[in-house]
């Protein structure tokens, strides 16, 4: 390393280079997952469950496209050209979600998860590349690195938080994907800084000729071949778990036997990092709520108002990342402290004490609940200690797994080792999608009358859902001169599916009803009407999608246009709340008086269920982290020594 690239605090030039490239990269990864779950509920009506399964299996793919990422740079790309091949693919991922609906949605969850994989593999890398390996500024170097992670996701879950739920998602997106391209710009023109860091450049083997091209641009292009694979593995999530399983059962067997064949210690040491996976798989997975359970938890059963200014309820993710800030050097310094004294914990114990701290955080919930004064609210302070515990939780377990897995595995296994205990994080981010399938409401988006579409194609089972959408219903009947221009133009409900019509249907009648004010028993009798399809002809009706296309602009209109007190009852309100609204026996109230009564029943419910749900979550945490306390002698055991 020359000494013209050392700067202040005697640290590489380059540190800071990559310190903002990665900040910004944080800001566009963070920002798109702060969001994810509400929009997929609020903007695309997806239920409770299919939303948590898609957020799942997308940051699943994303913990594991950098084993590919890394292993494709390290042997034909070169770090610089994977960084920026990741930093485009990123950037492009978060515009495709401008287009506004669940295709442009996936694609561009694809193009996220494989830039993600080219990105966050390398430039780690250089970092570690910037100093010698005896270099005594390499541990302070990561350290300086790791803030600039959090800065990142802590700018993420303020502003574009704040943006998207303010003004619209579309722009919360669009400010993640610029951030992306602000990290890129940062990292192009600071690429002197780090020129000196090893393997920068496109390896030799990239340069090799295949079918006329380089082989580093063979595999950019099948780079955009994978978006697809990504498009069918979140959305068909079961498939996902299949290839999870085979996968982690593989790497550890392969780890088991490689230890097996470097004799009787090195066995017990894969065997050691198998079950740490494993410990690792269950924190995270219940860590991972924050995204999923938490968000919609603070959005429906937590009172967020703070000296008149209603927080957005992504917003209440940055905790997590103040905390880490706030406490990241405490814990550094405490065990260094215990160190000197003789009292530091074992790493197993390290484990059981984290995971122990992760299950009293959602025990906050429920005593927040028990203690209350709102039958369905808690105060924000039950998010604040909530998060405070799963952080301090993450600081005695996540800091010391990537060093763990280098200290048990032999050199010859390193990166085998390194991909498992990736993979592990995948896993985790799968169960979580799982477990917060169980914690919200049930499923909305999509149930249309799946029956009205079997009746009309008996024959053709594969349009037997409610997806089944106007022009594939056209196409089907053999309607080939009718396109989207000719029909009409339908801005809001074109394409819809039978089943998002039948619930722009069921809300736009609703609102009409509500505005009205009038009897409930008025509207419930319209209300069994509405949606009745008996042929393809009454709902293929042009007049009919027209009006609904206006009646939905008009109210949207109404709602971006509404004084800030009032009461919006969006798509998305009305299908978490109308649950049950179709069969009360409330006599001849008014609508608003009904559903005042049946949203408040409708959150004590909510509020209950999660606040359970969230205590079962702890207690079980609790006696997972006792049996890792008791079985932590066996533990050291098999580590050896390791430390």
């Amino acid at each position: 390393m020359s000494t013209n690239a050392t700067a202040q605090q005697g640290h590489p030039k380059g540190l800071m280079t990559l310190f903002f490239s990665e900040m910004w990269e944080r800001f566009c990864y963070y920002g798109m997952r702060v969001l994810l779950t509400l929009y997929l509920v609020k903007s695309l009506m997806k239920g409770d469950a299919e939303a948590s399964l898609m957020y799942g299996a997308y940051t699943a793919l994303i913990y594991a496209a950098p084993v590919l990422g890394g292993k494709m740079a390290d042997k034909y790309l070169g770090y610089r050209y994977a960084i920026m091949l990741g930093a485009v693919l990123m950037a492009i991922g978060e515009f495709l979600i401008l287009g506004g609906n669940e295709t442009f949605l996936l694609i561009g969850m694809g193009a996220l998860i494989v830039g993600n994989g080219y990105f966050k593999a390398n430039i780690s890398t250089i970092v570690g590349k910037l100093y010698e390996d005896d270099d005594p500024r390499r541990d302070s170097g990561f350290t300086i690195f790791y803030i600039g992670i959090n800065i990142g996701a802590l700018l993420a879950t303020t502003v574009v938080a704040y943006v998207g739920e303010t003004y619209g998602f579309q722009y919360g997106f669009g400010l993640a994907g610029a951030g992306m391209l602000l990290g890129l710009l940062i990292f192009w023109i600071g690429r002197d800084n780090y020129a000196a860091a090893d393997g920068l450049d496109i390896q030799e083997a990239g340069k090799a000729k295949v079918l006329g091209l380089q082989l580093y641009q063979v595999i950019s292009i099948a780079s955009l071949l994978l978006i697809p694979l990504c498009y069918v593995l979140i959305s068909q999530s079961n498939i996902l778990a299949i290839l999870l399983t085979l996968l982690f059962f593989f790497v550890a067997y392969n780890l088991i036997s490689a230890g097996v064949k470097e004799g009787p210690m090195w066995r017990d040491r894969m065997i050691a990092l198998v079950i740490f996976m494993i410990i690792n798989v269950v924190f995270w997975a219940f860590f991972e709520q924050a995204g999923t359970s938490l968000t919609l938890f603070a959005d429906r059963n937590i009172n967020r108002e703070i000296l008149g200014w209603t927080m957005p309820a992504s917003m209440t993710q940055f905790f997590n990342p103040a905390f880490i800030i706030l406490f990241g050097s405490v814990f550094s310094m405490m065990w260094l402290k215990l160190s000197e004294i003789g009292r530091n914990p074992s790493v197993p114990m390290k484990f059981a004490l984290g995971i122990l701290q992760l299950g009293l955080g959602f025990l906050v919930a429920k005593l927040a609940f028990e203690m209350g004064s709102s039958e369905v609210k808690v105060p924000l302070l039950t998010l604040v200690f909530l998060y405070m515990l799963h952080t301090t939780g993450e600081l005695f377990l996540s800091p010391i797994g990537l060093s763990l897995v280098t200290k048990l595995s032999p050199k010859s296994m390193a990166g085998t080792a390194m991909g498992g205990w990736f993979l592990s994080f995948a896993i985790a981010n799968f169960l979580g999608g799982q477990i917060a399938s169980m914690t919200g409401s049930e499923g909305h988006g999509g149930d249309g009358d799946e029956s009205f579409i079997e009746s009309l194609f008996p024959a053709a089972p594969e349009y037997g859902d409610a997806e089944y959408t106007v022009f594939q219903a056209l196409e089907a009947q053999g309607v080939t001169d009718i396109n989207e221009e000719s029909w009409v133009a339908l801005n809001t409900v074109a394409n819809s599916s039978i089943g998002q019509f039948n619930e722009l249907n069921s809300w736009v009648n609703f609102r009409k009803a509500y505005e009205a004010n009038i009897p409930y028993s008025e509207w419930l009798a319209n209300d069994t009407t509405i949606n009745t399809h008996n042929s393809i002809e009454t709902w293929m009706i042009k007049d009919m999608w027209a009006q609904l296309d206006a009646d939905v602009k008009y109210f949207n209109d109404a709602d971006e246009n509404a004084d800030e007190d009032a009461k919006i009852i969006d798509v998305s309100t009305w299908n978490y709340f109308k649950s049950g609204f179709n069969s009360l026996e409330v006599g001849d109230q008014s609508i608003v008086d009904v559903y005042a009564a049946h949203e408040q029943e409708t959150l004590k419910k909510g509020l209950v269920k999660y606040t359970g749900i969230f205590y079962n979550i702890g207690m079980l945490l609790i006696a997972f982290a006792l049996l890792i306390a008791l079985l932590s002698k066996p533990l050291n055991k098999l580590m050896h020594g390791v430390k």
